[in-house]
């Protein structure tokens, strides 16, 4: 007996560069001739791991004499990859959305060290085709587009035919699922700068082409660019048909033939006589009871046996209640009724006194925010704006830390937030989902992280840089007591570096740098440096805290800088004149923000703010932008 069913066709191609995407790995599991695990269908991942890099963009520079190597990220994509196939396969009798979102459980719990580690960043896509279901999540960048009747969808975006559902408060935390039907086609890749630039082509030969002819362009681009770089899987899906179960033959098995008996043998055992055996009836064994006299058997006397014995209390207690004990049909109902109070009781017991070392860690993270909000009230009111801010962050950075979230933590979050509102007097935007970044921010994005993998190669000879910006064809690079200028980057040959600064000195911790023909020097408590042919022109306390992980940003004819704060979503404005802050953005999103940019392709333009278009990415991998 024949089922038809529909079977996902998969075409693979892999470009890797020099290095610059980093480590591109694809996977592609099928167990069609399994019969146990046929049903759960066939299994992609789409892997890219590289080194973090330092650019102006907010991402860091690893600390000198750390490296990764080709080896240990490569490890990455292998391990998650291994480890998604083991957990989707290992119970054939799940259904498939279950089995997939035990898998993501089980990489996160295994791989989460990876995940944390801030010297390489990971983008991986991984997902499931069975039968008629499709199920996605993905870490960091990652796209699949699915072409149908003429139109290509975006699936991880399109919440009419696919649905997101949280799974895990992880790093694959969510799973997008939906339907797919034959004739669907479905192009997953990672998107590399290259792959996105040319996007829309991609999409137009997805929709006009076969998966043959679609790989033979893709492969003509490598031929003509060989810096060009891809990850990518093209599945096809068709009907088909094959056997229901595979078909067990009985095993008859081989009869043995009788032995033959010989005319002499016949006759001497018909001469002999057949001797039948019978059994006789044994008589039935009876027993005799013994009768004893009164002498031989002592008749014990009740009270005299219980005066020879030394009193238990717990059977005295035991003795005095059986009176009023239900009888015994009634004495498992009992029980069960006793034993049901005493779990209950030691389980509010356990809720209100026994705390787990992550419930008693969140404890005392709330109750130091507490303390915190109520000395940043203090430190308000005396016009310490700067330590009032550095307790506000402090205090949200650790209850965002904290292992487990409460009611009482969320409320706490709120309050520090209310207090850092009237701080900053923020005023909330609304994101505009866009679909990719814009050509100006991609260019200026490939040119900061070209320069970023020379100044960590030490092609400049320059030893420790914190930040770097580039301004008409230079590079300006800052670090902990100088600042190194690089001429003419754009042109071949070797590039000569001089030291900048002529005179005047750097603010303690400075921390990022921004050039529009005088360099502004940023440090972590909100010192704003200005610099203009090699010597100091100004200082101004901007009441700021910069961090680690923020953007410092401008334009060449914008009248402000933008200090871009990834951990609270904010956009701070603060003039070039004198460091005044001019207004705040909070950025209304729920996601996490990843990356920032700001548009360089609009500054100068007429109009309000044409100089403050901000795109950002989010841990879902869309992309964003405010005005």
């Amino acid at each position: 007996m024949e089922r038809i069913y529909l079977k996902p066709t998969c075409r693979e191609v892999l470009h890797k560069d020099t290095g610059k995407e980093g480590h591109l790995d694809l996977f592609a599991y099928d167990y069609e001739s399994d019969e146990a695990k046929r049903k759960l269908g066939n299994l992609y991942l789409v892997g890219n791991v590289h080194p973090a890099l330092a650019s102006k963009s907010g991402v860091q520079m690893p600390a000198e004499g750390e490296k990764t190597s080709e080896n240990d990220v490569a490890y990455v994509t292998n391990l998650v990859a291994s480890l998604a196939k083991r957990e989707y396969y290992a119970d054939p009798d799940l259904a498939p959305k279950e089995a997939f979102s035990l898998a993501l459980k089980k990489v996160n719990d295994v791989v989460g060290e990876f995940f944390t580690n801030k010297d390489i960043k990971i983008n991986i896509g991984i997902f499931a085709i069975a039968g008629e279901q499709i199920n996605i999540s993905k870490l960091g960048k990652f796209k699949i587009i699915l072409s149908r009747e003429d139109k290509n969808i975006d699936i991880l975006n399109n919440i009419d035919l696919f649905t997101k559902e949280r799974v895990q408060e992880k790093e694959f935390s969510h799973v997008v699922s939906g339907k797919v039907a034959a004739g669907d086609k479905i192009f997953a890749y990672y998107p590399g700068r290259l792959m996105t630039v040319r996007e829309k082509y991609f999409k137009e030969y997805l929709l006009k082409l076969t998966g043959d002819q679609l790989l033979e362009k893709i492969n003509s681009i490598k031929h003509e660019r060989p810096d060009f770089s891809c990850a990518a899987l093209y599945i096809g899906l068709a009907k088909s048909k094959g056997p229901t179960v595979a078909v067990k033959h009985k095993v008859v098995p081989t009869p043995v033939p009788e032995p033959e008996i010989l005319p002499e043998q016949q006759e001497q055992e018909a001469e002999t006589p057949k001797v039948k055996l019978t059994l006789k009836k044994q008589p039935a064994i009876t027993e005799e009871k013994t009768e004893l006299s009164e002498v031989d058997m002592p008749r014990i006397i009740r009270s005299e046996f219980s005066l020879g014995k030394k009193q238990n209390p717990v059977q005295l207690v035991f003795n005095k209640i059986r009176p009023f004990m239900p009888r015994l049909k009634n004495r498992v109902v009992l029980f069960v009724t006793l034993l049901g109070v005493i779990v209950a009781s030691a389980l509010i017991v356990k809720s209100l006194f026994i705390l787990s070392p992550s419930e008693r860690q969140a404890i005392t993270a709330v109750e130091a925010a507490q303390e915190s909000l109520k000395l940043a009230r203090t430190k308000i009111s005396q016009n310490d704006i700067l330590g009032a801010r550095r307790l506000l962050g402090d205090s949200l950075s650790s209850l965002a830390a904290a292992p487990v979230s409460s009611d009482k933590t969320e409320q706490t979050k709120a309050e520090l937030l209310e207090v850092l509102d009237g701080i900053d007097q923020a005023n909330e935007v609304t994101p505009a989902l866009v679909e990719s970044l814009p050509n100006s921010v991609l260019q200026r994005l490939s040119l900061y992280q070209t320069e970023a993998q020379k100044l960590q190669s030490n092609e400049y000879n320059i030893i420790g840089p914190v930040a770097f910006d580039i301004y008409e064809n230079n590079l300006y690079v800052l670090t902990a007591d100088n600042l190194f200028k690089v001429s003419d980057i754009n042109k071949t040959g070797k590039k000569e570096t001089a030291s900048w600064l002529k005179s005047g000195t750097l603010p303690p911790g400075s921390r990022y740098i921004a050039v529009d023909g005088k360099i502004y020097v940023l440090s972590r408590s909100g010192i704003l440096a200005v610099y203009y042919r090699g010597e100091k022109t100004g200082e101004y306390n901007t009441s700021l805290l910069s961090g680690d992980i923020s953007v410092f940003a401008t334009t060449k004819d914008s009248k402000n800088l933008y200090l871009i704060n990834k951990d609270l979503n904010r956009v701070y404005t603060f003039s070039k004149e004198n460091g005044s802050l001019v207004k705040t953005i909070k950025i209304g999103s729920n996601e996490p923000m990843i990356e920032a940019y700001l548009d360089p392709a609009l500054a100068g333009k007429s109009g309000v703010d044409a100089d403050e278009t901000i795109y950002f990415s989010t841990s879902d991998g869309r992309f964003w932008k405010i005005q």
